[in-house]
């Protein structure tokens, strides 16, 4: 075998352990995965139908709020409710682990009588000034007079 044959050969073994060692790695190395939070809506029996569709100006509405931290770390949370742009409500659901879910009641009432009252569902986390999540969740209500 002449020298340049053994330069060769050992450059070819190098690169094949190296390569070999890079796929190793790439396979045991975790990636990261996509960072967001679920924020839902259930209607009153928990499913994801039979929203509240209409109420009586000042009486209790119902649905059910939820939240799924998937950020890859603690993040805190709060929730703003509003009728057309006015807060109606805020709930501060407080510090949930990456994976941790929260999901509860929420009651609400509306005091603008009206057919098409939009009522928005806000997330907001670590306590930004703009939601999390851009779009709020919405219901459309029709509102009657107590």
């Amino acid at each position: 075998m002449t020298t340049s044959n053994k330069i060769i050969s050992a450059v070819l073994i190098t690169a094949i352990i190296i390569c070999a060692g890079l796929i190793v790695y790439l396979a045991v190395t975790p990636q990261p995965s996509e960072r967001f939070s679920e924020f839902y809506l259930l209607g009153a029996q928990g499913k994801a139908a039979d929203y509240p569709s209409q109420t009586v100006s000042g009486q209790p509405v119902s649905v059910i709020v939820g939240i799924i931290n998937h950020e890859g770390g603690p993040s805190d949370y709060t929730v703003l409710i509003k009728e057309n742009d006015a807060i109606i409500k805020s709930i501060t659901v407080g510090k949930l682990k990456d994976g941790q879910k929260w999901e509860q009641p929420v009651e609400f009432s509306l005091n603008n009588a009206g057919d098409g009252c939009r009522v928005n569902f806000y997330l907001y986390t670590d306590g930004g000034a703009v939601p999390h999540i851009k779009d709020p969740l919405v219901l459309i209500m029709k509102v009657t007079e107590n």
